[in-house]
């Protein structure tokens, strides 16, 4: 297994590591990878440290002895890191090796890239391509001629399923932002809708959690929010603190500008929780927040004016926020049941288990 792993944590490091501890829970002999950077920030002193991480994996890859029947499963990056990714296809295919390709972004797919058609022809035609909705699978069919694409949601890599046992939410009292915190994941947006709601007289708190990926936006959030009293700043939040810190939202705001954005992990963390979410219409987010459980912007326009509208929608008329919450919860097991059966068969594909 070729991919970054925990930490820093990110929505495709996260999903990296389960993937990781499933291919283990399985008793096959796994041989990890892990090509992690350093911190959040995307410098090129940063990716240039990974350098030596991906020197160790190609001789790693080289030298491993027991090929018969072996299978490589690598996360595919969004930029420069194919360079890399390409090394690696490469010496599984001299080897012999089955290739497993997993897409966790829409930077090739928005804009096609010569990088990408070269990666995808030395994976070769029996490649298998795993993406996160049937939209990208589609996507990766019509501009690079894949010819398995097989579409997993991320919803698949969550603690198990329990939206039936969910408590709808009743009352909006409380929205929340939660990501790494920076310009491009939409935290000035979320800050802006905090202040449109204070203006507009509602009666609304709001809490942000999440690591900062540069000093200087950490320096400008801390600014606007010694203006904010209602907005919490929590810290990042793991394991019982992200939970802690779902319990305390009624509402996930996700103002994403990231333009390689596919799902966003949250917003299944939120829904299936029955957390209703508003969010800009990035990447698959709109296969998997439906007008039944939230509202999704269109990216071309400001996110503030309807965003603010739905929350003045939802405190007006509880029942139809409950409906909202309800919504929430059986569209995140809808979406995880649907991918759920295609990531175990392809789990027993990679293992040779089926």
């Amino acid at each position: 297994m070729v991919g970054a792993l925990p930490p820093p944590v990110r929505g495709m490091s996260l999903v990296n590591g389960v993937v990781n501890e499933q291919l283990r829970a399985t008793g096959v002999r796994l041989v990890s990878v892990n090509l992690s950077s350093p911190s959040l920030e995307r410098s090129l002193r940063v990716r240039l440290k990974r350098l030596p991480k991906v020197l160790r994996g190609l001789v790693r890859v080289a030298t491993y002895r027991d090929v018969q029947g072996a299978a490589l499963y690598t996360s595919v990056a969004g930029g420069w890191g194919q360079v890399y990714e390409i090394g690696f296809m490469l010496l599984a295919r001299l080897r012999r090796m089955r290739v497993f390709l997993h897409h966790h972004t829409f930077a090739y797919l928005s804009n096609p890239r010569l990088l990408t058609r070269i990666l995808t022809r030395v994976a070769g035609s029996s490649a298998v391509h795993i993406c996160q909705s049937p939209g990208m699978a589609g996507r990766l069919r019509s501009v690079y001629g894949v010819r398995r694409a097989v579409p997993v949601s991320n919803a698949v890599f969550l603690m198990e399923d329990s939206a039936a046992q969910v408590e709808p939410r009743r009352h909006l009292r409380t929205i929340g932002f939660i990501s790494n915190i920076c310009e491009e994941k939409g935290v000035f947006e979320f800050l802006d809708l905090a202040a449109a709601a204070r203006e507009r007289g509602l009666s609304l708190r709001a809490r942000l959690a999440g690591p900062f990926q540069d000093a200087r936006t950490e320096r400008q959030v801390r600014e606007r929010l010694a203006g904010l009293p209602e907005v919490e700043y929590v810290g990042p939040v793991y394991s019982a603190e992200k939970e802690e810190f779902f319990s305390g939202i009624d509402v996930l705001v996700f103002p994403t500008r990231y333009v390689n954005e596919t799902e966003g992990i949250v917003n299944h963390e939120a829904m299936s929780r029955g957390i209703p979410v508003i969010a800009y219409g990035r990447g698959c987010i709109p296969e998997i927040v439906g007008p039944e459980c939230g509202l999704v912007v269109d990216p071309a326009e400001p996110f503030v004016p309807p965003a603010l509208a739905q929350l003045e929608a939802w405190l007006a008329d509880p029942a139809l926020f409950e409906a909202a919450s309800k919504g929430a919860a059986l569209r995140f097991r809808k979406t995880r049941e649907q991918s759920q059966r295609r990531w175990e068969e392809l789990l027993e594909e990679m293992t040779g288990c089926g």
